[in-house]
């Protein structure tokens, strides 16, 4: 089975306007549909944004019966509920999920509006989560029945989606793996865990996965138990009651300028502590420093290939669900670890010195 990336990402909120609104103004999304239907329980809307090639559905309950949605946003709050894939033959796909042990959610829900046609399957991702793999006729929208708008604010930086990465319990990441693996035919490319974080008071196990025949990673952390401080990884899994997509990576051109546009319009960024810097401009002096600090940009430089990335806070009142903004420069293959474990040093020193 071809993979053609992430098709869509479905975030399930209280106030789909509101949400989607923010969006367009703060991150440059285009409005370009809006679908009211007769979910699973009850009447549901969902506001289709786009940039690039990125396309996230904003999705809450128009009445008290659509209790799936509702609950979800309870237990979780403003969430991702399930990313889309597109597929060839929705038939062939069924079938093959089937003798790939896929746990399905649904059937195959077929839907016909005018000379669009859409069939979707979902299959269960996590505690709460789902996969929907999503066969398309004739459909601009991620699939049938979004009304289009013509008219909408947009500045469209983003170009896609580069990865998803997601928060599982102590022990689970080995069994997504191998079930991600075993349906989408990922390969894990790259794991860092215990060894990577000695000597450190925190830490995580971080698993990529990416697919050989299409644009598709998808990473996986989990917390170290023995560690003696909580990471952000375990503030996830607290907050968000459970297993979850814990940030979406969107890929642009230029993380600099990207920074300072959406700092304009309000959005605030994880702070990077100074250490941070300090330690980057011995390793790599030769790099931008002052522009990254002043930007909170982490770097991560192999030969003349560069990895460019920022993270937000979270988009909502939980410390859950944040958005991350990233940078390859001539190709730069990676996610970031070194990164990732100088973040962790410089953030344990700086809390030792307040």
């Amino acid at each position: 089975m071809k993979i053609n990336g992430v098709l869509f990402v479905e975030i399930y909120v209280g106030m789909a306007k509101m949400v989607a609104w923010w969006h367009q103004m703060a991150l440059g999304f285009t409005l370009k549909g809006i679908r009211e239907s007769k979910g699973k329980y009850g009447d549901e809307i969902t506001y289709w944004l786009q940039s690039g090639d990125a396309n996230i559905l904003i999705t809450s309950a128009l009445d008290p019966a659509a209790h799936d949605v509702i609950s979800f946003v309870d237990r979780h709050g403003n969430s991702i509920k399930r990313f889309g894939i597109e597929v060839d033959s929705i038939n062939s796909t069924y079938d093959f999920l089937k003798k790939s042990s896929a746990i399905l959610t649904s059937g195959i829900v077929e839907e016909e509006v005018g000379d669009e046609y859409s069939a979707r399957i979902n299959i269960k991702l996590f505690d709460d989560n789902e996969i929907s793999f999503v066969e398309r006729k004739n459909c601009v929208a991620p699939f049938a029945g979004f009304n289009n708008i013509e008219h909408s604010f947009s500045q469209n930086f983003i170009k896609n989606i580069d990865h998803l990465a997601s928060v599982v319990r102590i022990n689970e990441a080995d069994f997504w793996n191998q079930y991600l693996s075993n349906i989408l035919n990922l390969q894990l490319v790259q794991t860092i865990g215990e060894e990577f974080f000695a000597n450190l008071l925190s830490g995580m196990k971080m698993f990529v996965l990416n697919s050989s025949i299409g644009k598709f990673s998808k990473v996986i952390v989990e917390p170290l138990p023995e560690k003696e401080k909580k990471s952000q990884v375990d503030v996830f899994l607290n907050s968000h009651f459970g297993n979850g997509i814990q940030h979406l990576a969107f890929e642009v051109d230029d993380l600099i300028q990207t920074v300072e546009l959406l700092k304009s319009k309000g959005v605030i960024f994880t702070k990077v502590p100074e250490k941070y810097y300090i330690d980057l401009e011995k390793e790599a002096p030769e790099l931008p420093i002052e522009m990254l600090r002043k930007a909170n940009i982490l770097c991560e430089k192999d030969e003349d290939k560069i990895l460019l990335q920022v993270f937000t806070e979270p988009i909502g009142d939980r410390p859950t669900l944040f958005y991350e903004f990233i940078q390859r420069v001539n190709s730069y293959k990676g996610f970031g670890a070194t990164n990732v474990k100088q973040l962790f040093k410089a953030l344990e020193n700086h809390l030792n010195n307040d």
